[in-house]
């Protein structure tokens, strides 16, 4: 007998790109995973990490799910000015997150309790590109039967 089942993963990930999308409205760049196509001076990437089990019973489970979100600025030189274009843009994230700590899927559940809980400025080594690693987090309670 085959199992049904939600892709939860992929609900998530496609309203927290809507929500960035609807809020930059084309002027950043969102995909998912490594779909990247780096033919912006900016743009962010969000990579599903994983989940964590928090709540099981008989009847359902919820699970706090972490995606990594990556927000890439090419310019190897950061100086005072576009420094202060990349930090405008981490606060305006951080701030789109917190006024959206529930989110409705479209299979009409809920992720809930979302939230960045960390950033860090300059995250990856790259030569060309200035990078903002954010964790973000949410609950999500399914399978219930």
């Amino acid at each position: 007998m085959a199992v049904s089942f939600t892709n939860n993963f992929k609900n998530i990930l496609d309203q927290l790109r809507k929500v960035l999308r609807d809020e930059f409205k084309g002027t950043l760049p969102i995909y998912i995973g490594h779909e990247t196509k780096e033919v912006a001076t900016q743009y962010l990437r969000l990579d599903p990490i994983g989940s964590t089990l928090n709540e099981y019973s008989i009847s359902s489970e919820m699970r706090e799910f972490q995606v990594n979100m990556f927000y890439y600025f090419a310019d190897p030189n950061v100086n005072k000015s576009s420094l202060d274009h990349v930090l405008r843009f981490v606060s305006r994230i951080e701030a789109l997150i917190h006024d959206n700590i529930k989110m409705t899927l479209t299979d009409n559940t809920s992720c809930f309790n979302c939230r960045i809980d960390s950033t860090e400025l300059n995250a990856l080594d790259d030569e060309n590109e200035y990078v903002v690693q954010f964790e973000w987090r949410g609950q999500h309670l399914a399978n219930m039967g």
